[in-house]
């Protein structure tokens, strides 16, 4: 793997190419981990206008997942419901599927479905800074008291649009990011997190 541990942890790599796997910034413990994953499968739900309630209590039907129409992650079965904007959500699932056919047979006219599986990534980030490295790049209070496990929010991290939720482990997050946005959203993650050391994990 490689070791970018010299003063400026981007230099030669041209901003245009994914930064590799390695350890970037400071040769200490990695204060943050990022692990790339690859969505098994995605989907954005929008509930039609005024059929809300339907949807919630049609999902609950069919999945067993008590759907919060609010930023908050509502998960059952494999999946999870992530709250993006009122009456909006991603639809994560665990395993590969035919997600959007079986949220169609779910919810058929109240919603609009969209496959996603293809533009977005999902990273899990954790570690003991996390927190504090984040919050340079965000304009979103973190702490515990405020954004507890299931918060989640559709925000922006440097610039760049992201859905973010805490996970149940205190120090541990999940990011979804648009394929297209992906190295700058590395590079703003390792220049964020390079004083207190980073690690890369996941492209292969």
């Amino acid at each position: 793997m490689a070791d970018h541990s010299h003063h400026d942890p981007l230099a030669g790599i041209p901003v245009t190419l994914l930064p590799p796997d390695g350890h970037y910034g400071a040769q200490v413990e990695p204060g943050l981990r990022a692990t790339r994953l690859v969505p098994a499968a995605l989907a954005s739900l929008a509930a039609r206008r005024g059929r809300e309630v339907e949807l919630a209590e049609a999902a609950e039907r069919a999945f067993g997942v008590r759907l919060i129409d609010a930023p908050r992650v509502s998960s059952a079965g494999g999946l999870s419901f992530i709250g993006t904007a009122p009456g909006r959500w991603m639809v994560l699932s665990d395993a590969a599927s035919d997600l959007v056919i079986r949220l169609d047979a779910a919810f058929g006219r109240l919603a609009a479905i969209t496959e996603q599986t293809d533009s977005a990534l999902l990273y899990a980030l954790s570690g003991p800074e996390v927190r504090e490295v984040l919050a340079k790049g965000l304009a979103l209070d973190l702490h515990p008291s405020v954004f507890a496990a299931g918060s989640a929010a559709t925000t922006v991290f440097a610039h760049i649009g992201v859905t973010l939720w805490q996970a149940p482990e205190a120090s541990d997050y999940r990011l979804l990011v648009a394929r297209s946005y992906e190295a700058a959203f590395l590079r703003a993650l390792i220049a964020a997190a390079a004083p207190c050391g980073f690690h890369l994990d996941g492209r292969g």
